[in-house]
């Protein structure tokens, strides 16, 4: 029950690529009402968009449903399910896996050396999510420890899995390599103090990312600088890695994969 990662796919063959399915969002649907499945940490199977599959076909969809209401769900197979078995679906996929990572390490090195005359730090925007845990794992295999930064922006917002998995991989990396500098960037106030200020962030109001994301991280950038003793009475330049998958939206799918002076503050 895995998917096999392929770069010789047609354009017949290409899917949207699936994401794993947990027991968590299962419950939240209702699915515990039709189907058996253990409630573990592995994913159980696999969806594109609202639809689920199991070992390849289709088995429900969910419609409709808000905040307040529940979806309808169509289910298509009655299913006692069973965890994916990750040890193979990785071991199936070694090869491409090994390929997209070096191709990945190539670029960073190349940015790195490209750009470590003209920039006054590196740094990893870190998350606590899949994207940037997979960007600090290319950086730190690429770079020295002591040549770029880990900054995670506390949005305040963060669900506590998120700062769990930052801890747990602040003190990896630490162990690891304790030269490694890692920061945590925090908005000057809570978010709920935001929320009464400016309204809930929605696509009309779009004020989130820019007041408890980029800001604070430009911020923490510019303070740093400031008390360093080569500290310069211009705008500190940084290169940030970060990870951002394409196909999240068709707005993200048009970045280039190098871009000048994105998001920046005042």
């Amino acid at each position: 029950n895995g998917i096999l990662l392929d770069d010789k796919i047609n354009d017949k063959e290409e899917i949207v690529p699936p994401r794993p399915v947990f027991c968590e969002e299962l419950d939240l649907l209702g699915f515990d009402k039709y189907w058996n499945y253990p409630k573990i940490k592995e994913p159980l199977l696999w969806a594109i968009g609202r639809r689920y599959y199991n070992k390849g076909v289709l088995v429900a969809e969910a419609k409709g449903g808000n905040i307040y209401e529940s979806p309808e769900l169509v289910i298509k197979h009655k299913l006692s399910l069973e965890p994916i078995n990750l040890k193979l679906l990785l071991k199936k996929n070694e090869d491409a896996l090994f390929i997209i990572e070096n191709e990945a390490m190539d670029f960073v090195e190349y940015v790195h050396k490209k750009y470590k005359d003209k920039v006054d730090y590196f740094a990893v925007a870190f998350s606590g999510g899949k994207d940037s845990q997979v960007v600090l794992d290319i950086v730190s295999r690429v770079l020295a420890p002591d040549d770029y930064m880990v900054i995670f922006t506390d949005t305040t917002m963060e669900i506590p899995f998120t700062y769990e998995n930052v801890k747990k991989t602040e003190k990896t990396y630490k162990t690891a390599y304790p030269e490694l500098k890692f920061y945590t960037a925090r908005p000057p106030k809570d978010a709920l103090e935001f929320w009464e200020q400016f309204g809930p962030p929605s696509m009309v109001q779009r004020w989130c990312c820019s007041v408890c994301k980029t800001a604070p991280f430009a911020n923490f950038i510019r303070d740093i600088h400031e008390e360093s003793d080569e500290a310069k009475a211009v705008q500190p330049k940084i290169l940030v890695f970060e990870g951002v998958r394409a196909d999240e939206s068709d707005k993200r799918s048009k970045y280039k994969r190098i871009t000048h002076r994105v998001k920046q503050t005042k």
